[in-house]
């Protein structure tokens, strides 16, 4: 029987996964501690929270921005907690927590973070406390399950407290004068309300318990005391006075008390909910009172997980990659950038246009209606005129018209994407009305209103064809820049309406040969033919002036220099310049090759696992980009590792070998995915220590700035989780769907080794064997299925609900 030791696997004297990699626990001993915050962010599509490993994070309900029900804190250094649950042996007059809350004198605490729950482990003074914590999947409330196991030979009596510093608002400092507290004695909650706010006016915030509540208050300076903090308030040591009303420093806290025989386990509930509804409330309130319905409620959060993450299952002979593919990435992609839009480094609340529908791309095997929302989602924040809202502020609208140049463009791209990959082209149909408001000035370079709902209603592919015709071209044929590309910080390259993206040109291209066939499939035949002159007009300018002898150029200025080039002191070479020419199939061979080797000489730094966005930063040049040029040398988007391009020049680099059937340039890509893969970039403490961050979700950047390289800027909440998915799965595993049809194209090297990949496809499962790479053959002519030899790599799907056996 293997020991717990064992059981870990990549312990890095912090934490280690467990459960075959679907929980990561993180040990607390001492001054023993992540070297910053290692959270979960847990939520439904209305209601969510981040969690820390010492129990600090936050509650939102509808907007993790706009209604924040708890404040959010990003503080690394001492990741402050706003709720905590205390237990106070009422003979001893011992205080304890089942989370450490910043504690480091009270022995070992082990936290687990789970898919769609946090679980906290610890004993103190012979009292077993195991704390698990959890969102249903469609309710909006929060349980904690307390599960107490006395290990004494004595009854202990225990006062239980529950308390959360209240926001209800966007920043508690502006909340708080109109925060009114209340107790229901009927049904037995602890209630509060903003009664001085625009968009939750009718929200009530409520706490409870399974257990008979003999306390409350609704006063943070009593619950603290004179000298009290978090970690050791005055509140949990006496009996609550049952305060409520308002003009408190407001908070929630209710108390219970149980009493736990020798050897005993008994559970209690403790629940932060938020509604519109009285009834709902009391209808939460008394389900959650039975313990059976919590547990019924957390065995559907796992097996909804079980079921989105266990579709593609894989197995290699690199477990990092595993670990990744089969649940953190998506649940990365899923629970924190879709649900909750909130991360402890950002939190947003709103949806980015184009951020949403690049993640929702990932779950076209898994859960691909989750896309088909985003895209009508999408259409729904389209003007009248075919630009788009850069960002909005759910349930109210309000948000940001801007000149932004690629947002627009990325809904043909995905609609294109999605009925390629489910064949469901009656998305195309679907009739979504405009929003309509004040357009741009000459001299705007941004306006934030609350837009009105149009009456013009279109079909989607009217929609994706009103974003093809706003996009305009330059001097020399290109895309113009705007208000920046993906790049939001070149903001100022083509800000006078002069300045061309080549990345945009790219991209452009690509997603004109994706929409032109579901133009002839609409019979729109004339469209489709002129869409087919521009795109192959548009190659042809691409490849006239964008080559700089060596890589493509990045942009040319509104004066026409250019960027990206040999002729520049800084940003000489740009990392998605390079990879989107190889992604989009439009540079010739030969400059494909050249311009992916100098991306690798240039922008790779195999020593300190980084794959550069550009180099060298923008200091001193003279040239204005844009706000890109304010961050420091080597972080972020100014010359560091800005992780969703990074992984889009893997993606590339993975294409490009399969297509030439090189070993070496598989090889590349198979040190890319490496490098940016987290769990193996952080084995050890050291190297743990250098990256800081969490080493089971993705980050957004790593520094490449002395003493700070290699140190990982905000984690989760960022876009490279969803493409790091698709790289992995679709471009170098090679598993891919077009309608009924698996297709099977690996790019993996040869020292890779052979996997297996289990992908259900409804109630039918397809095992698929690729078992020719280790013998070095890089082409898939033909496979096997059931024993039966199909020539190339399509599988027509069934589904049967049998089981079928591919080998490649």
């Amino acid at each position: 029987m293997k020991t717990e030791e064992q059981m870990y696997e990549y312990f890095n004297g912090f934490g280690a996964f467990v459960e075959g990699g679907r929980e990561y626990e993180i040990l607390l001993e001492g001054s023993n501690r992540p070297p910053a915050p290692w959270i979960n962010v847990i939520a439904n599509k209305l209601f969510g929270f981040q969690i820390s490993e010492s129990g600090a994070g936050f509650t939102w309900s509808v907007n993790s921005r706009e209604y924040k029900l708890t404040p959010w804190s990003n503080d690394p250094v001492s990741d402050r907690a706003s709720e905590g649950i205390y237990i106070m042996d009422e003979v001893t007059g011992e205080v304890m927590t089942p989370m450490s809350l910043g504690r480091s004198d009270k022995g070992t605490y082990r936290v687990r973070h789970g898919f769609g729950y946090s679980k906290f482990l610890h004993e103190e003074d012979l009292l077993s406390q195991e704390l698990t914590v959890f969102v249903p999947l469609e309710e909006t409330v929060k349980l904690w399950k307390l599960t107490l196991t006395n290990r004494s030979d004595k009854v202990k009596y225990l006062s239980l407290t529950y308390y959360v510093e209240w926001v209800l608002g966007t920043q508690r400092e502006q909340t708080a004068p109109y925060i009114l507290s209340y107790y229901d004695n009927e049904h037995e909650y602890l209630g509060a309300k903003n009664i001085y706010t625009m968009n939750f006016q009718n929200n009530n915030a409520f706490l409870f318990s399974n257990e008979m509540i003999i306390g409350y208050t609704g006063d943070r300076q009593e619950f603290m005391g004179p000298k009290g903090n978090i970690i050791e308030p005055r509140g949990a040591e006496v009996k609550l006075s049952n305060n409520t009303g308002v003009c408190y420093d407001p908070c929630g806290a209710i108390q219970v008390s149980v009493a736990v025989q020798p050897q005993e386990s008994k559970t209690v509930i403790f629940g932060l909910g938020q509604s519109s509804s009285l009834n709902e409330m009391h209808r939460i309130r008394y389900k959650y009172k039975e313990l059976a319905a919590v547990e019924a409620e957390l065995n559907k959060v796992r097996a909804y997980w079980d079921r989105l993450l266990g579709t593609v299952q894989v197995q290699t002979k690199n477990r990092a990659v595993d670990i990744l593919v089969n649940g953190w990435l998506l649940y990365q992609s899923v629970s924190c950038r879709i649900n909750a839009r909130a991360g402890f480094y950002q939190c947003g609340g709103a949806y980015g246009y184009r951020d949403q529908l690049q993640d929702t791309l990932a779950l076209l095997l898994t859960e691909p209606g989750i896309l088909r929302k985003q895209i009508l989602i999408a259409c729904s924040r389209q003007f009248e005129e075919g630009d788009v809202q850069h960002w909005w502020h759910p349930p109210m609208g309000v948000g940001v018209r801007t000149r932004i140049s690629d947002d627009l463009l990325w809904l043909p791209y995905c609609t294109a994407a999605y009925i390629r990959s489910t064949g469901d082209s009656s998305i195309l149909k679907e009739e979504v009305a405009y929003i309509k408001g004040p357009i741009l000035s000459e001299e705007q370079h941004e306006i934030m209103f609350t837009p009105e709902v149009s009456e013009l209603k279109e079909s989607v592919y009217e929609h994706c064809k009103k974003t093809i015709e706003k996009t305009k071209l330059g001097e020399h044929g290109l895309p113009l820049m705007g208000g920046g590309d993906w790049n939001d910080g070149m903001n100022e390259v083509g800000i006078q309406g002069k300045g061309e993206s080549v990345w945009l040109a790219w991209f452009f291209y690509t997603l004109l040969g994706d929409f032109i066939p579901l133009c002839y499939q609409e019979g729109d035949t004339d469209y489709a033919r002129e869409l087919e002159t521009k795109r192959e007009t548009l190659l042809q300018s691409i490849e006239a002036h964008t080559w700089d002898g060596d890589w493509y150029l990045r942009a040319f200025y509104d004066d026409g220099s250019k960027l990206g080039s040999k002729e520049n002191d800084e940003c000489r070479i740009d990392s998605i310049s390079q990879s989107w020419s190889v992604i989009s199939g439009g540079a010739s061979p030969e400059r494909a090759r050249r311009a992916m080797q100098s991306a690798w000489r240039y922008l790779v730094r195999e020593e300190d696992a980084l794959s550069l966005l550009l180099a060298p930063p923008f200091n001193k040049t003279k040239k204005n980009p844009g706000y890109i040029k304010n961050y420091i040398p080597g972080i972020r988007e100014n010359g560091g590792q800005y992780t969703h391009a990074a992984v889009w020049l893997a993606i590339a680099t993975a294409k490009l070998g399969n297509r030439t059937e090189d070993q070496s340039v598989l090889n590349m890509a198979n040190t890319l995915f490496t490098i940016l893969n987290p769990i193996l970039i952080t084995q050890n403490r050291k190297d743990a220590l250098r990256y800081e961050k969490e080493p089971y979700v993705m980050t957004a950047d790593i520094a490449l700035s002395p003493p700070y390289t290699g140190r990982g800027g905000w984690s989760w909440y960022t876009g490279s989780a969803g493409w790091m998915y698709q790289g992995l799965l679709h471009w170098f595993l090679g598993i891919r769907k077009e309608g009924k049809e698996l297709i099977i194209d690996p790019a993996t090297p040869a020292s890779f080794g052979d996997y297996t990949l289990v992908y259900k496809f409804g109630s039918t499962l397809y095992e698929i064997k690729v078992e020719s790479r280790s013998k070095g053959i890089l082409k898939t002519e033909r496979l096997t299925l059931d024993g039966k030899q199909i020539q190339g790599n399509r599988v027509a799907l069934v589904e049967d609900g049998g089981r079928h056996t591919i080998i490649v």
